[in-house]
């Protein structure tokens, strides 16, 4: 699976190409992305709330916790973070197209 942030809200979070597949319509011509991959050994994603949750706050302290095993341990909403790949990409009707920035 392959995940992207929009160029120009990267803080809106971490989505799937199908998820803004989704947003390309009427009023929404293209979407400049940049590809993402997950970053195993960094900072753990929460799916549940869709962002990089502090320690203090993931855990028995967390309405959502739902622990792997049924008793207790890892969240299974807690999944590893994201880097960026440097590629980027342009999402039209048409498809997705990668820019190539000069290379």
């Amino acid at each position: 699976m392959r995940y992207f942030i929009e160029k120009e809200c990267p803080e809106s979070g971490v989505y799937t190409l199908e998820d803004f597949k989704t947003t390309i319509g009427d009023d929404l011509k293209e979407i400049e992305l940049l590809e993402m991959k997950r970053d195993y050994g960094g900072e753990m994603w929460c799916k549940e709330f869709n962002e990089f949750p502090e320690r203090c706050f993931c855990g028995i302290g967390c309405q959502k916790y739902d622990p792997c095993n049924g008793r207790s341990g890892k969240c299974r909403h807690l999944v590893n973070g994201f880097v960026e790949t440097g590629r980027e990409f342009v999402l039209t009707e048409s498809g997705l197209r990668e820019i190539n920035n000069g290379l």
